[in-house]
């Protein structure tokens, strides 16, 4: 049986490098990388991405710049944290299910263990940790790593390139004057929509295949089971939402049970990131369900922020609280899964139009956001930092040492966290 031809110039067959290379990664390197990569992330969202692309595309070259782009614009219109998501449909794209299912653990692996042990420190030894002190030039380093990505796509994938210049000029500018959730919507459906109308993307050639449709025809027993869980669970995250909405989710037993509902009810509900449901949490766990106090909340958050992956990991200092390791775990689970599983349906349905040009222009558009989107990330990551002369000689030798010299985000991370602890013990 003919596989599928490709023409030479068509973009996947000049791929055929890192194609190969893709195929030898296993799970042992995704959860080894990610693993990695979740000890390093301070500052969630662009900075676990950017590290991503340092790591992943730049360094071990099994992922390519247009993948990365392509998930943070899937992603930014889907619910859920979007670096998790971004994450999940890597381990998807590179090695399916399991793939994203070992990815997906791995990054959270080192904040959901660092937030136990602070939850543990906090409920029953009544002390908060003082650790926060070597963090405060990381928000340099994080910066400059994002930066360092940004400025790298940009020259891979739009300059040179006048219409995807012009939609870069108009999100970042749009960026800089509106940091609200819906701005950073508007401009993608904006560079979607443009993307279309100036043709952005080089007009590919589509795939010739033989034999193919009886292959697609005949789905094989394994392929329908999963269609079958798929929808399930599909049914099951419906009827989560309708039981969160109502406010039914509240009254679900045992506890532990309702743990889940609730916190897989946010993760369906969120968008825009997770500073977006600050209020609506503290809403919930505060004044409606009286699970935290609201200096257990705070506190909840700035362990969050303190440690490295998304915010979100708060969840399981909430579920700490509530029911111990297993609540943790719970609470960890449902906040992060049901997102991830969207994301991947998602993306996987995209992928079956991939050769489409009206969605080549419509991502490709998108890209040119994406890119704008991660350089203002950058900004608004020092933008709250009193940007002391220390902390810019952080910044601009992160960034030189990153972006000329390819020294690896973990060992710039670590040397800040240590200078920070040094100069702490000093003064």
């Amino acid at each position: 049986m003919m596989g599928k031809v490709f023409n030479m110039e068509h973009p996947a067959a000049l791929q055929s490098g890192v194609q190969n290379k893709t195929q030898l990664v296993g799970l042992d390197y995704l959860f080894f990388t990610f693993f990695k990569i979740g000890l390093i992330s301070f500052g969630g969202h662009m900075a676990l991405v950017s590290v991503i692309q340092r790591i992943m595309v730049e360094k071990d070259k099994v992922l390519e710049n247009e993948f990365i782009l392509n998930s943070i614009g899937i992603a930014s219109f889907l619910p859920g944290p979007l670096a998790v998501n971004v994450v999940g449909q890597t381990g998807y794209h590179l090695r399916k299910t399991s793939g994203a299912i070992v990815s997906t653990v791995a990054v959270i692996l080192p904040a959901f263990l660092i937030i136990v042990g602070l939850a543990w420190l906090y409920f029953s030894q009544g002390q908060a940790s003082t650790w926060k002190v070597g963090m405060t030039y990381v928000a340099g380093v994080v910066a400059a790593v994002i930066l360092t990505s940004g400025i790298t796509l940009f020259i891979k994938e739009v300059q040179g390139n006048q219409k995807k210049m012009l939609l870069f000029a108009a999100a970042l500018l749009t960026l800089l004057l509106y940091s609200n959730y819906f701005a950073t919507i508007a401009v993608l459906l904006g560079g979607a929509f443009a993307g279309v109308l100036l043709q952005v993307a080089p007009v590919s050639v589509k795939a010739v295949s033989a034999g193919s449709h009886h292959i697609e025809d005949c789905i094989s027993k394994k392929k329908e089971l999963r269609l079958i869980a798929d929808r399930i669970f599909m049914l099951l995250l419906a009827l989560n939402q309708v039981l969160f909405f109502s406010n039914l989710s509240r009254q679900v037993s045992p506890l532990n049970l309702r743990l889940i509902t609730i916190f897989a009810g946010i993760s369906l509900s969120l968008f825009g990131g997770g500073y977006v449901m600050i209020p609506i949490m503290e809403a919930l766990f505060v004044k409606d369900l009286h699970w935290l106090s609201s200096r257990e909340f705070v506190d909840a958050i700035a362990f969050s922020q303190a440690t490295p992956g998304p915010i979100l990991i708060s969840a399981a200092f909430i579920g700490y609280k509530i029911s111990g390791v297993l609540g943790a775990l719970l609470a960890t689970a449902a906040i992060f899964t049901p997102s991830v599983f969207l994301v991947i349906k998602v993306s996987s349905f995209i992928g079956r139009f991939r050769e489409s040009n009206l969605l080549s222009n419509m991502l490709g558009g998108i890209k040119a956001v994406v890119v704008a989107l991660i350089l203002v990330s950058a900004y608004r990551i020092i933008l709250p930092e009193k940007l002391g002369l220390i902390l810019f000689a952080t910044l601009l030798i992160s960034f030189t040492l990153n972006f000329r010299y390819k020294v690896s985000p973990v060992y710039l991370v670590a040397g800040a966290i240590l200078f920070g602890v040094l100069n702490y013990t000093i003064s």
